[in-house]
Formats: structure tokens, sequence, C-alpha cells
């Protein structure tokens, strides 16, 4: 029993460091084979017999370190890993010191469990490390893609499976089917109730990483749309060349989600990252676009990408996890050339103006009342919801504005120039980006300015330079994620530098999906259907269809609540006639019959004889079971119990005989409701009464 227990505590060991898979962006090979080397390293020297404790513990520990080393290829280095996965992006490559250091916490976990199954006497001590080792992976991988479905199942079967090697003596099966059932129900309870348990998704995941500063700083601390008007009239130089999988594509820069009144700013943590990074939350309107650029003429602080950036072909930036921006380190040279791949929201308008947009609190920083005004007149009659920002929207792109392109447009952002641009009606996309994503967070939604370029394309070659510097507004939409929103009134241009191109009509669809309702109402597509602006069609069909699976999930869990006693019952009725021996399978059909009796309601317990048995349910089932068969099944236990020679073969099969009739007429005496209630009663599982 003690190597099996053993082998099963480095199996659940093993298994729960699986938990670090999110790490790795899921379960690649150096990962598994790294810690399937130090899981058989650490079982191996826990079952080595006559090894001391301590000898055990230090050597495995040893051992765990060098098989993880030479696996993992982090020979001379690992010491750094600890300090690079607590600092580092997430997910990260399965390579060097990181790899090493959670391959060396798995290892550890799995000798700790494996000592503890050999040494300690307790079932159930074995589970500290290997708990210890899941929620360690869980915190960091909290940030990342969640765990298949199928692991909980699997490390609840490995516990399960421990604690029972731990017993001193075997449970029965009925015991083991009860309490497997139980954990089975407890997990699809869990499974369906989850999402919608209260408290769920009201505050972020704990991440350890988070006990960590942060330690990369951009290489400017300037804010980058205040540089706007320097890089848009070349007073900063800045060339891109390069190629995009998808032409027509924005370059997105940098994101700024805070507002104070006078700029935005980037209020962000810069983490090291890898060649890999995250992808997005909502990826079912996402595509994916792959990069190449050249920077010609100056240098970046920011690296542009096509999207939210997956992978990146330099090592060592820094990401913001949140938004996916990459920034230079300021110990860092910038790239003179890099390719990355990225995620491309591609919604549509359909879907945009079905979703519901994020709700966020009210900013505390009140606006000026000119801006309120203007607010308030252009919402006027709208349902709450994308109505507000799509009229918004037609308003700015409407003919009341005009696109200021001029070499003499004055630059900022803050409340005066949002006032400026009211009163004007012209302005540069760097003030109707900045307006747009004020108003929509007074309205109540989570808005966001994004600073890049809109390049020139030539098939799916581009340049982009200064007079390419562009600014747009995003918004969160539930379902959808983040959706890119230019409100510069582009086909309304106001002057032209001498420098800058071709003035283009509106921005696409594809980067603007509200330019298909920019018109009142959409060319040749019926405004969505409301009932009193509260919700549309797809998020009511949702919201029933969350109740509807909720419903079937309850209607699951009852189903098999309902049937797990009486299934018990069987097999634990099935054991006692199935016992080895002819005495014991004649007490097996007594207590049988006496669980039967208590389920009709007859009062007996473990301290009453045969005769009281026999005086109660006859005085209580008369009429109902046939007078000589409880005297004779009597007749029989005391027979089993008490008689020297052991009772014939034909006793044990009469025996059963008589607690089948004493059964079936027993139930034939019940009414409808105690009948259901008798199948239904978990009290003969729980041991005989005393």
């Amino acid at each position: 029993m003690s190597a099996a227990r053993v082998t099963l505590a480095a199996i659940a060991g093993g298994f729960a460091g699986l938990g670090f898979g999110p790490v790795f962006g899921g379960f690649p090979g150096p990962f598994l084979l790294g810690l399937a080397v130090v899981t058989t390293v650490a079982g191996g020297v826990a079952l080595i017999p006559r090894l001391s404790p301590i000898v055990a513990g230090v050597g495995g520990m040893l051992a765990v370190v060098l098989a993880a080393m030479a696996t993992t290829g982090s020979l001379g280095d690992l010491h750094h890993g600890p300090r690079q996965l607590l600092t580092g992006s997430l997910p990260t490559e399965a390579a060097g010191a990181v790899l090493g250091t959670v391959v060396v916490l798995v290892g550890w976990s799995v000798l700790a469990a494996g000592l503890l199954a050999s040494y300690a006497s307790h079932p159930s001590a074995p589970l500290a490390p290997v708990l210890v080792c899941l929620l360690v992976a869980l915190g960091f991988g909290a940030t990342s893609r969640p765990l298949p479905a199928w692991f909980a199942l699997v490390l609840l079967a490995l516990v399960v499976g421990l604690l029972l090697a731990g017993r001193p003596t075997a449970p029965s099966p009925a015991i083991a089917g009860v309490a497997t059932l139980i954990a089975v129900v407890a997990v699809a309870a869990a499974a369906f109730a989850g999402p919608i348990a209260p408290g769920v998704g009201a505050r972020p995941a704990a991440d350890i990483r988070n006990l960590v500063a942060a330690p990369v700083t951009p290489r400017s601390g300037v804010s980058p749309l205040q540089q706007f008007l320097a890089l848009r009239n070349g007073i900063r130089p800045i060339k891109l060349t390069g190629t995009v999988s998808r032409p027509g594509s924005l370059l997105r820069m940098v994101t700024l989600t805070r507002f104070d009144g006078l700029f935005w700013t980037v209020d962000a943590d810069y983490r090291r990252a890898s060649t890999i990074l995250a992808q997005p939350q909502v990826t079912a309107t996402a595509v994916t676009v792959t990069q190449q650029v050249t920077v010609e003429a100056g240098e970046l602080d920011w690296i542009p990408t096509a999207g939210r950036a997956t992978a990146i072909s330099v090592p060592g930036l820094g990401v913001d996890e949140a938004t996916g921006d990459l920034a230079v380190p300021v110990d860092s040279m910038p790239p003179s050339a890099y390719t990355a791949t990225s995620a491309v929201n591609e919604a549509e308008f359909n879907e945009v103006i079905a979703a519901d947009p994020v709700a966020a609190p009210k900013p505390a920083l009140a606006l000026p009342p000119q801006l309120a005004s203007f607010l308030d007149t252009t919402v006027s009659g709208q349902p709450s919801g994308s109505d507000e920002l799509l009229a918004l929207y037609r308003r700015f792109t409407g003919s009341e504005f005009k696109h200021d392109q001029s070499a003499e447009a004055p630059g900022g952002h803050g409340y005066f120039h949002i006032q400026r641009l009211l009163s004007t009606g012209r302005g540069t996309s760097e003030q109707y980006a900045s307006a747009y994503a004020v108003f929509a967070r007074h309205l109540g939604y989570q808005a966001r300015v994004v600073m890049g370029f809109r390049p020139r394309y030539d098939g799916e070659s581009f340049v982009a330079g200064a007079p390419d510097v562009d600014a747009w507004a995003e918004v969160n939409f539930a379902g959808i994620g983040w959706i890119g929103i230019d409100p510069s009134p582009r086909s309304n241009p106001e002057g032209r530098r001498p420098d800058a191109p071709p003035p283009p009509a509106q921005s696409s669809i594809v980067d603007d999906p509200l330019r298909a309702g920019a018109q009142t109402p959409p060319p040749g597509l019926p405004e969505p259907p409301r009932d009193d602006g509260s919700q549309t069609d797809s998020a009511r069909g949702g919201a029933w269809s969350g109740v509807i699976a909720g419903a079937v999930g309850a209607v699951v869990l009852v189903v098999v609540l309902a049937a797990a006693t009486p299934v018990a019952k069987a097999v634990q009725r099935v054991r006692r006639r199935r016992r080895a021996s002819d005495r014991l399978a004649i007490l097996g059909a007594w207590h049988d019959v006496l669980d039967r009796l208590r389920e009709a309601g007859i009062r007996i317990d473990g301290t009453h004889t045969t005769g009281d048995v026999l005086r109660l349910a006859g005085r209580a089932s008369a009429g109902i079971v046939q007078p000589a068969l409880l005297p004779a099944l009597a007749v029989a236990a005391d027979r089993a119990a008490y008689a020297p020679d052991g009772p014939a073969p034909a006793l044990r099969a009469q025996a059963w005989i008589i607690a089948a009739d004493v059964r079936g007429q027993l139930r034939t005496g019940m009414t409808p409701a105690r009948r259901v209630r008798a199948l239904l009663d978990p009290r003969p599982l729980l041991g005989r009464a005393r």
C-alpha cells in the first residue's frame, strides 16, 4: 500500500504542476518533458526503502535541481529564474531559467508529497504540497488562458485515489461510490453555477506577480499624445516602411487610458516581454495579421503594430499586459527592424450596434458646462447604450465639423481644446479622439484614446511618416472587445500641409465599423429593434440562454442527486447478498429487512433483539406483511449469529427470498408519498441505527 500511495502522490503532484501550463501559453514540449523527468526522479527518491526522511529530502531536492537543469538547459542561470518569473510578462517561452524554476518547484512539491505519503500516518498529509503547488501555479497563470475543463476532474480523481490509498482499511464500495458521486456533483455544480455565481468577475484574479513591482521603465517619460504635433509636423522625424498581410490596417502605437482634464497619459505597468505575448481576451471577431517593419528614420519609443501584438521578434521589450502596448525600456536600444503578429478586431456594424458597451463609473471630474450641454443635446432622446455612441459619432463626422489638416493646426487635447473644437467646428484627430473618449466616459462606458499611424499602402507594402501620425478612440463592447472608432470628419478636410498625403475618405469600415451607421438611417440597414432602449434582442437572447442553461443544469443536478441514493442502496444490497460466508449473507438479508422496516416508519434501532423487532413490526405491519415471513427470517438470523455450526447453504437462499418478499409487500402497503420518501431515505447508507 505504501508504494501505491507514494506513486499516486507523485502522479498527483506532477499533474498539479500542469497548472503552470498557462504560464507557457499551454503545454509545450519542453515543459512536459521537464515535468516528467523531475516527477520520476522525485517519486523514485521517495520510494527508496530504508532511507531516512532527512537524507531523502536533501538528496531528493538536489537530484530534482540537477535533473531540471539538465532537462531545461538552464545550467548556470537557474538562480535568475524566480525574478524573471515574478517580473516578466506572461505567457513566456518554455526555455531557460524560467522553465527551470517552474520545473524545480513542481519537482520539490512531488518530492514532498511522496515523502509524506511514505512516512506520514494521516491520509491527507500528501495533499498539502500538491495543493500548494496548484495554488502557486494558478496564482501565476491567473491572467493567462484558463486550464482545460478536464483538468479539475482528473485532479479530483487523483486526490480521491490518494485519500483512499491512505486509509488503514479499504472503504466499502457503497462509501466509495457515494463519495465519488458527491465529488462529481460538486464539480458539476461548480461548472454550471460558477460563471453566474455572485461576485464572480467582480474583482481581477489574484496574481502572485503583483507582489513584485514591474521593473521596466519606458524609454520616454513623456505622454505620447503630447508629442502629436511634433511628430505630425516633422519636428521629431519618423519614417516606417514594411509590409502588412492585411492592407489598409492602421498601426497602433500606444494606448492612453488616464485623463485628468489636461492630458491623456499612459497608465500602465510594463513587464519584461519574451517573443510570445498574451492573446486578447475576446477573439471571436479577431483576425491574425502579420507585419514586418523597418525604421527608416528616427527612433521608436513604442512599437507600432497592426493590432494587439501576440508575438514579436525582439525580446526584452516592455509590455503592458492590459492593452498589449510594447514600449522600449530605458536600458535598451530601439529596434531598427522587427516582425510582429497581431490580433485585429474585425467586428462589423451589426455586431457592434447589437452589443452593449461595457459600463464604467462616470469620471469624478465634472464636464465643463459647454461640453455637458453639447453631450446632452447630442444624445437626447437616444436609448442608452450603443445608440448614444452612434449618435455622438454621427454628429462629429457630419457636416457640422471639419478635419483640420493645416500646418498651423493647434495641438492639445484637454477640456480647453475640446471646448475650442466645439466652438470653431474644426480640429485635428488628436482633439476629435480625445473629445469622443471623454464624452463616452461621461456616458458611463469604458473608453480610451489610441495614437498611431494611418499608413499609405501600395498593395501589402506601406510607408508611414510624419504626415500619417493619427489618433482615434476605442470603446469596449461586451462579447466583442475594444472597437476602434474614428470620429474625425475626414470627408470634410480643412487646410492642407505641403507634405500631407492626399486626404483619405472616412476611415474604412474594417477599422471603423461605425462608419456604416454614419448616415441616418444606415443605408440598406434598418434600425436594430429595441425594447424601451434597455436591451437588444441578442442581449435578451443571451440572457434567456443563460437562464435556460442554468435551469437545465439545475434539473440535471436534481436528477443525479435523486438517483444517487437508490443506486447506492442497490449496490449495498448486492454486496450483502454476495458475502463470502453463508452466515454473513443471512445476516445481510436480516439487516436489509431492518432497513426496509425503518424506511416504512417503524422505529427500530440497534439495541432491539429479533424478538423486539418481531413485536414492533408485527403491530405496525399487520395486514401488510404475511405473518410467517418475519419470524422465519428472524429464526434464520439467530441461527446464523449464534449456532455453533454454520447454516446450510439452502438457508442462505431462503433468507434472501424472504427478504425480497418482505420488501415487496412493504412497498405495496405504502402510500405513494411514503414510497418516494423511502426510496430517497439515505439513512441505510449511514450505518445501522444505534
